[in-house]
Formats: C-alpha cells, sequence, structure tokens
C-alpha cells in the first residue's frame, strides 16, 4: 500500500455507544496518522471490522444500536486554500447526510417500479411529413398548410437550421435496411421520511490521495442511551448518572493536529459520572489577517453548536429516481447501434428548526495549519450537559430578578479614577477579584 508523502491527518474517534457500559474499547481514540492512497470507503470498513459490526443493526450487551455510515467528496481544488477548508466541512456534512438517509431508508421506504420492453421487426407505413391520414392533397387547407410549412422551412434554413434533418436520419437508417430494433426501460421511485433523534458521529475519516479529489467518512450510531440524551435536550429532563470516568477537559486531545479531523458531536462521560455531549467545529478563514481569524473562530462554533442542535432531532426526507434504459437496432451485415439512456437523480434534506438550548459552553478553542495546503485552520469544541442547562436557567432567572439576591449593604463610595497619561498604550486589563466568584 503506497503511503502519500505528504503526511495529513486521519483521525478516527470512537466514543460511547452505551454509556453504562463506558468500556476501555469504546472510550474516544485521538490519533494521528499518515493518510494512505485508499478511499475512505476501505478505512470505513476496516475500523467496522475491527469492532465486529455491520452497518445497519447491531447488539451488545443484549442491547440493539444501528450504526450508519456515509462519505463525502471534497470539491474544492487544493490551489484554492481558502475554499479547501470549507469544502473539508461540507464534505462532513454530506457523509453525515448520506448516514442519516441510510438510517431514514432502514426505518422505512416507499419502493415504486415499472420496467418494459418492447421489440419490432420493420416499419410500419404512417402518413407522410404534413400530410394527415385521408387527408385530401387538392384541398385548400392541405395547400394552405403546405404554404405555411414551405414559408417556415425557408426560415429556418435562413437561421442555420435544417428543417430536412429528421427525413434524413430516417431516410440514412432506411438506407441501412434495419431489420429490428429492441428497447427496455426500468424505473426505480424510492421515498423516505423520518425523524432522526440521537445520532453521532463516533468515527470520522480523512483520506487525501495523491491524484484525486480528498474524501471524508463517517461511522455514525444511535442506540436508546444516545436518544435519552436527546430528549433531554428537548425536555430538560435529567438522564440517569453513570460510573465516573476521567474529566471531559482530560478526553479531548489538546493537540490541535489530533483535532483536525474531528466533526460532529460525541457523547461522554465526565468525572461525576453525568452524561455530556461534546461538539466539534472548524472553519477556515478568508485571509490570514486578525479579522478573518476572528471570524474563522466563530464560524468554527457554530459549526460546533450545530452538531448539537442536530444531535437533538432533524426530519429527514429522501427520494431518488433510477431510469435504467436502452435501446438496440440491429441491420443487415451484422450491424448494431446500441444507445444507453440511463439517469440517476438524489435528493436528501434534513431539517432542525429553531430551538431554545440552554448550557452550551466553548471547551476549547485551537487553530491549526492543514498539511497540504499551508492554510490554518480554526476549531472550536463545545459541551452541553443537563446540569449545564439547568445551571444556565438558573443564572437566567437570577439575572432576571437582580433584586431578590441584592445586598441591604450601601454601596462603597467610589474612589477617583486618576487620568492617563499622554504615552504610549500599554496596559493589561483590570483581574478580576477572584473571591467574587
Amino acid at each position: 500500500m503506497n503511503k502519500l508523502l505528504i503526511g495529513v491527518m486521519c483521525l478516527a474517534t470512537a466514543g460511547y455507544i452505551f454509556a453504562q457500559e463506558a468500556t476501555p474499547a469504546e472510550e474516544t481514540v485521538q490519533n494521528q496518522c499518515t493518510i494512505e492512497e485508499r478511499t475512505v470507503q476501505d478505512m470505513i470498513d476496516e475500523f467496522l471490522a475491527s469492532k465486529g459490526w455491520v452497518a445497519g443493526e447491531n447488539t451488545k450487551g443484549g442491547k440493539k444500536f444501528f450504526v450508519a455510515t456515509g462519505t463525502g467528496v471534497i470539491q474544492a481544488p487544493r490551489s484554492k486554500p481558502a475554499s479547501y477548508i470549507g469544502s473539508r466541512v461540507n464534505a462532513y456534512n454530506k457523509a453525515m447526510l448520506e448516514a442519516k438517509k441510510n438510517m431514514v431508508e432502514f426505518l422505512g421506504v416507499a419502493i415504486a417500479t415499472e420496467t418494459a420492453r418492447s421489440y419490432q421487426e420493420g416499419d410500419f407505413s404512417a402518413p407522410s411529413a404534413g400530410q394527415s391520414a385521408g387527408e385530401d392533397p387538392n384541398s385548400i387547407v392541405y395547400k394552405v398548410k403546405s404554404l405555411i410549412h414551405a414559408k417556415l422551412d425557408k426560415a429556418l434554413r435562413a437561421e442555420g437550421v435544417d428543417p430536412d434533418a429528421a427525413n434524413k436520419e430516417a431516410a440514412a437508417k432506411a438506407a441501412k435496411n434495419l431489420l429490428a430494433s429492441e428497447q427496455y426501460q426500468k424505473m426505480v421511485r424510492t421515498a423516505a421520511q423520518a425523524q432522526v433523534v440521537g445520532l453521532q458521529a463516533i468515527c470520522t475519516f480523512e483520506g487525501t490521495p495523491s491524484s484525486d479529489k480528498g474524501e471524508i467518512g463517517v461511522v455514525a450510531i444511535w442506540s436508546p442511551k444516545l436518544q435519552e440524551m436527546a430528549a433531554s435536550i428537548i425536555t430538560g429532563a435529567p438522564v440517569a448518572k453513570v460510573a465516573g470516568k476521567r474529566p471531559i477537559r482530560e478526553q479531548v486531545a489538546t493537540d490541535p493536529g489530533a483535532l483536525l479531523s474531528t466533526f460532529g458531536v460525541q457523547q461522554k462521560i465526565d468525572e461525576a459520572g453525568d452524561l455530556v455531549l461534546v461538539g466539534f467545529g472548524q472553519a477556515g478563514g478568508v485571509s490570514e489577517s486578525k479579522m478573518a481569524a476572528k471570524g474563522a473562530q466563530s464560524k468554527a462554533k457554530a459549526n460546533a453548536i450545530a452538531a448539537i442542535r442536530e444531535f437533538a432531532g432533524e426530519n429527514v426526507a429522501v427520494a431518488t429516481d433510477m431510469l435504467s434504459a436502452e435501446s438496440v437496432e440491429e441491420f443487415e451485415n451484422a450491424a448494431e447501434e446500441y444507445q444507453d439512456q440511463s439517469a440517476f437523480s438524489e435528493k436528501i434534506k434534513a431539517r432542525a428548526d429553531a430551538m431554545n438550548i440552554s448550557g452550551i459552553a466553548v471547551l476549547q478553542n485551537w487553530k491549526y495549519k492543514h498539511p497540504l495546503t499551508g492554510t490554518t485552520v480554526y476549531g472550536c469544541v463545545c459541551t452541553w450537559a443537563p446540569k449545564y442547562a439547568e445551571s444556565a436557567k438558573q443564572i437566567k432567572n437570577a439575572m432576571a430578578n437582580p433584586t431578590a439576591t441584592s445586598s441591604s449593604k450601601p454601596a462603597a463610595a467610589k474612589k477617583p479614577v486618576a487620568k492617563p497619561t499622554a504615552s504610549a498604550y500599554e496596559a493589561s486589563g483590570q483581574a478580576g477579584d477572584d473571591d467574587a466568584f
């Protein structure tokens, strides 16, 4: 297997399927590795085989969970570094959309098919051009129609259009002495729609071969425990505690290179045994300026919190049309003409309406130069948990009623503020009082 000379990040992030069964094998693994010249589908298949999973329904400890996979192409060329970083994020979203499609179709899909075949030898006689069956060529109507056709033909020739092209084509075929023809077509239409709740990206892969476009691949998982967490976002209901793990901060890589190919949301367990959602987002800047960096960091945060919102539930609709069609014409001297007339169309749409979510906080921000383009990638890691949501609501209520907790002590007299001297402005911001929080 040939490895690229350029080392790129490949990330497999394995999260928890069932929080109540947090085994070491289910912990998040964040590594750096060299991208190899293979497809991300190969990487996905190897990962599933290593876990003993299949795409679809699986069982662990007597409990069922569902695995869905997807891939997305990084369409932007590497010669456009600023666009390439955004296209990587788009590729992940397309991969996740495909995974959602696969899950929705598992839940239920309407399928319609229609197949037809026709076979013909010879040619059935038909009225000549410009003359309907049984029409008298000496009639006034026929002569008027002929005059109109003649004027139209002249106008078409003036525009460079041959009005006799169809007749010439038919004559050419007739000259070849058509013996027989066959036409076949099959139309397959599918449609599916369902609410997808609690689907997380347990593992993401990035492949960037030297001679082709890159890809992002995802392995997504749904389980009853994940859905319970998603329901908590909507209802505010608490989720049962489990055995505690390490602090969340220690479970997320501090090396930004290890976060370069991490997308979506993962469920983890903190040291208190509480379930916590961790959203990963990233974005590129329009330039390398400080202003562009600030904008990119904000976009990265938006992507991270969007992943948490999508985890809470989306309405996913899928529609595909597939036409398999071909025609064959057989002539004398064993000559044949074959035409493939097949077509395919697929549309996937996932919609998450506005939802007020309290308690989302930034765990860390990061930046890293992409190995292929040298462009800075900005990332953001956000967290949410039921206990964070409850704290946020309490703070919000306190701010809405400030007099309810105000002190009766008189306000201290303000000290005079010294006027700044006319010198270079070099100063540190005033530090907060540690005893005030």
